[in-house]
C-alpha cells in the first residue's frame, strides 16, 4: 500500500528523538519525507541535528513501523490521529514555531483556543481553592480550560471543569495508552466526554522527563492566555508561561505571601510583566476582555459557583445578575443546606 504524506508524518513521529524540529530539518534536506524514509544512515547523518544515535535508531526501527497499525491502535483507544497535513488540524496550534507534526486526540478539540490554568504539583490549600475558583469562572464564561493533567493545580483545575460540565483540554506528557499519572485515568475519561485529551507522543514513546517541556508548549499553543496559579521558581508552569510569551499571548499570575516558596515563580512572572490577578474577573480586564467574552457558555448554577469558592460579587458577575438577588439566594441555599445536615 502506497503511503500518503500523513502516513510518513505518523511513521517518523514514532521514532524517539525525531520531533517537530528534526522532522522539519529532515524534510527540508531531502525535499520530501518519502525520500527521507528510504535514505541511508549516511545520508540521514548529513541532516543537521541527526547524529549517529538517531540515525541508527531510525534504521533499526524502520522495517517494523506501520502508520496504519498506529492508526488502528489509536482507534482502539477511541482516539484519532491528526497531522499537520490534515484539514482538521487545529489552526491555533499552527501558531507555534514548531507545531506538533502529529496529534493524538481522544474526544473533541475546541474550535477556538481556551485559557490555560497551570501551577505546582504540590499546591497549598489556598492554591487549590484558587485553581477551582478561577476555573469555575472560566467555565461560567463558556471558555475551554487547558492544563496538563499533572498532579496538583492541573488536576484541581480539570476536576472543577468536569464537575461543572465545562470543556477541558488535557495535554499529556505520555502516550494515550500509558497515561501519566495513571491515577488520573478516570478524570481523563471524563474530560474526553466533553473536551479532549491530547498528546504528540506515539505508542512507541516512553514517558520521560524530556516529554514535559514539549507538552508545555502545546498547552500554550491551545490557549489565548495562561494563568499561573501557584508556582515555585523552577516549576514547569513557568516554562508554559515562557511559551505563551513567545506566542505573544497574555500571561496572568496570582500573587501570594512573599516568603512562600510556592509563589516565587508567580512573583517573578509579575516582575517580568505578567498581569497580576487577584479576582477571576481580572482575567477579562487584563487586555483580553474582547476575546475572552466570546463563546457559548454552559451556564453554571449558583450552587456550582458557590461550592467552587467564588464570592457573591464574583457569582453575580459570572451569572450577570444583581448582587441583591445573589445574596438572597445564597442565604436561602445556606438555610436549606443547614436543614439537611
Amino acid at each position: 500500500m502506497k503511503w500518503s504524506s500523513r502516513h510518513y508524518l505518523i511513521a517518523f513521529n514514532m521514532v524517539s528523538g525525531i520531533g517537530g524540529r528534526r522532522l522539519m530539518a529532515i524534510k527540508n534536506h531531502f525535499g520530501s519525507l518519502e525520500r527521507a524514509w528510504h535514505a541511508s544512515k549516511g545520508a540521514l547523518m548529513e541532516v543537521e541535528g541527526v547524529g549517529p544515535t538517531i540515525a541508527d535508531r531510525f534504521c533499526a526501527l524502520r522495517p517494523n513501523l506501520s502508520p496504519q497499525a498506529e492508526e488502528a491502535w489509536a482507534r482502539g483507544l477511541g482516539a484519532q490521529i491528526l497531522t499537520l497535513n490534515d484539514p482538521g488540524y487545529p489552526a491555533y496550534l499552527r501558531r507555534l514555531v514548531v507545531p506538533p507534526p502529529v496529534l493524538y486526540v481522544l474526544g473533541t478539540l475546541p474550535e477556538t483556543p481556551g485559557v490555560a490554568v497551570v501551577g505546582t504539583r504540590k499546591p497549598s490549600r489556598v492554591g487549590i481553592a484558587q485553581a477551582k475558583q478561577f476555573s469555575a469562572y472560566l467555565v461560567s464564561k463558556g471558555l475551554p480550560v487547558i492544563s496538563g493533567l499533572a498532579r496538583g493545580i492541573d488536576y484541581f483545575a480539570h476536576e472543577q471543569v468536569v464537575k461543572m460540565n465545562g470543556q477541558a483540554v488535557a495535554v499529556l506528557g505520555s502516550n494515550l495508552g500509558n497515561l501519566y499519572p495513571s491515577e488520573h485515568r478516570m478524570l481523563a475519561k471524563q474530560i474526553a466526554e466533553r473536551g479532549a485529551v491530547i498528546t504528540e507522543f506515539s505508542s512507541h514513546c516512553s514517558t520521560v522527563p524530556g516529554n514535559f517541556p514539549r507538552r508545555n508548549r502545546i498547552i500554550a499553543g491551545c490557549s489565548r492566555g495562561v494563568l499561573v496559579v501557584q508556582a515555585g521558581a523552577k516549576s514547569g508552569a513557568i516554562h508554559t508561561a515562557d511559551w505563551a510569551l513567545d506566542l505573544g499571548i497574555d500571561v496572568w499570575a496570582i500573587p501570594g505571601e512573599i516568603s512562600d516558596p510556592l509563589r516565587h515563580g508567580t512573583h517573578r512572572l509579575i516582575k517580568q510583566g505578567a498581569a497580576l490577578v487577584s479576582d477571576p474577573a481580572d482575567l477579562l480586564a487584563c487586555g483580553a476582555d474582547a476575546p475572552l467574552q466570546e463563546g457559548s457558555a454552559t451556564q453554571p448554577s449558583l450552587e456550582d459557583l458557590l461550592e467552587a469558592g467564588l464570592h457573591a460579587n464574583e457569582i453575580a458577575a459570572a451569572l450577570e445578575r444583581p448582587i441583591q438577588d445573589i445574596l438572597a439566594e445564597i442565604s436561602l441555599f445556606q438555610l436549606q443546606r443547614g436543614s439537611e445536615i
